[in-house]
């Protein structure tokens, strides 16, 4: 059988390996990885960023009167 063809370009995606991306632009290897993604400031910038679609729930309950439910990101979301 021959494999499907994905018609998607996986290089527009934002969560689609963005960290990996962005150190192979670095030029970083993988500890430097590990450390940046298990830092105080990515999980406190990823907190508010949840925060924030929170938010906009309870925006579009109010606009619209039904609730619309967004997925909560995950730091594994960007890997």
């Amino acid at each position: 059988m021959s494999k499907k063809k994905s018609y998607m370009n996986h290089n527009n995606l934002l969560s689609e390996g963005f960290f990996s991306k962005l150190f192979k632009f670095f030029k970083s290897d993988s500890t430097t990885e590990k450390k940046v993604k298990s830092s105080f400031g990515v999980k406190k910038q990823l907190k508010k960023l949840n925060n924030s679609v929170s938010d906009l729930e309870k925006a579009l309950e109010n606009e619209f009167g039904k609730k619309i439910p967004l997925e909560k990101f995950k730091l594994s979301d960007f890997d």
